[in-house]
């Protein structure tokens, strides 16, 4: 892939400088102010504290009507910011309304006013993020064409002033769009870490080994110094015969990572790049903390809430795109079935993925809007350890 060969070429660049004389240096675990230091790829500041709500809704509109409110004159700079963010309150409501609906009924209904819920929570999103709606035409940017049962396939892009949902939320999240090409059913639920592990077992994925490797994602400075800045990426010895481990050895993980030594009986990769750290001055944690996010994400680090924190994990097979846009692309799937289609429903929903739909019904809208909460507040949110429900 072109995005692939440009990627490994920026670190080739980048890293150079950094090779000579690293294996004398001494790492340790990377501190900020005492905290440490965890990967996010909400562009949150370093070493932030989780955000714990049992109900990030509530914690959505709050921020949303406080980012508002903060705005006190309609100037010409902020009069349209406002605005926006009245609308994008507006569509977090109408998103919960239809999330909350859907919790109680069945299928097909249930599909149909969950991906109602995903468009109007990533409209907010977009509209966070300063894309205007309302005034063009608006398109959901994908589409389930009469002769297809299984694929998708991206619209072309919109014209007159239009807008395409699809489009604009993937290029947000940092991926290219190719109007005309196909998205299948078994590639969107092959890139849902939630799961990834009952489709894998159905044998509903498109590949024959587990692609997403669970690692541990260490930043480290150099001890004592604390003026240089990196990360590790490490996994548990067993996992190397269930997973596709040779990819380490190519492409952009081989330009990105270099094995090193562990005590802890784990394989571990440590990244190329070695960023010079002022460690008293919050700009430098800032901008050396983003580049390195950046680059963890470039190579396909998924992430997945749990009750405890956030659990990542390695996509040794990646596809197009990331779990958050596939799982957008199989709401709008599984909605348009439900809607236009009823011998579809009959033999896809129904039929042999009906297990693996129901799960995903059950598991991906909670996950899906702690993640869209976290890129629209860049902050953390994590589900509280006392939530027992």
């Amino acid at each position: 892939m072109q995005e692939e060969e440009t990627l490994i070429n920026k670190i080739g660049s980048e890293t150079k400088k950094y090779r000579m004389g690293r294996k004398k240096i001494e790492f340790v675990e990377a501190k900020k102010k005492f905290t440490s230091v965890k990967y996010f790829p909400f562009g949150n500041v370093p070493g932030e504290s989780y955000v714990l709500t049992s109900d990030p809704w509530n914690y959505l509109k709050a921020f949303l009507k406080n980012e508002h409110d903060s705005i006190k004159k309609k100037t010409e700079k902020l009069g349209p910011k406002k605005e926006k963010l009245s609308k994008a309150l507006y569509f977090t409501e109408l998103a919960e309304s239809f999330q909350k609906s859907a919790e109680n009924v069945q299928m097909p209904t249930k599909a149909t006013l969950t991906y109602y819920s995903v468009l109007n929570i990533v409209k907010a999103f977009l509209l966070v993020r300063g894309h205007d709606l309302e005034t063009n035409q608006e398109y959901h940017g994908l589409s389930l064409n009469p002769n297809d049962t299984i694929d998708l396939t991206i619209s072309s892009n919109a014209k007159n002033g239009g807008i395409n949902i699809f489009h604009e939320f993937a290029k947000e999240l940092g991926y290219a769009v190719k109007p005309g090409t196909k998205i299948s059913l078994r590639e969107m639920i092959s890139n849902l870490p939630e799961i990834h592990e009952l489709a894998f077992n159905l044998n509903l994925t498109k590949t024959n080994k587990r692609k997403f490797l669970p690692i541990d994602i260490e930043f480290l400075s150099n001890d004592r110094r604390w003026n240089k800045l990196t990360y590790r990426i490490c996994f548990e010895k067993k996992h190397k015969h269930d997973y596709r481990i040779e990819k380490f050895k190519k492409g952009v993980l081989y330009a990105t990572l270099e094995e090193s030594e562990d005590s802890k009986e784990r394989v571990c990769y440590l990244s190329k790049q070695i960023r010079s750290l002022t460690h008293t001055s919050e700009s430098s944690w800032k901008s050396n903390y983003n580049e390195l996010c950046k680059e963890i994400t470039g190579i396909n680090v998924r992430i997945m809430l749990t009750r405890i924190g956030y659990k990542y994990y390695l996509d040794l097979q990646p596809d197009n795109y990331s779990p958050i846009i596939y799982y957008f692309s199989l709401m709008f799937y599984i909605g348009s079935v439900a809607r236009y289609r009823p011998t579809l429903n009959e033999d896809i929903l129904e039929g042999n993925y009906k297990s693996l739909i129901s799960e995903v019904l059950t598991s991906s809208p909670k996950q899906f809007l702690y993640l869209i909460a976290g890129f629209m507040t860049n902050k953390i949110c994590a589900v509280p350890m006392a939530n027992l429900n």
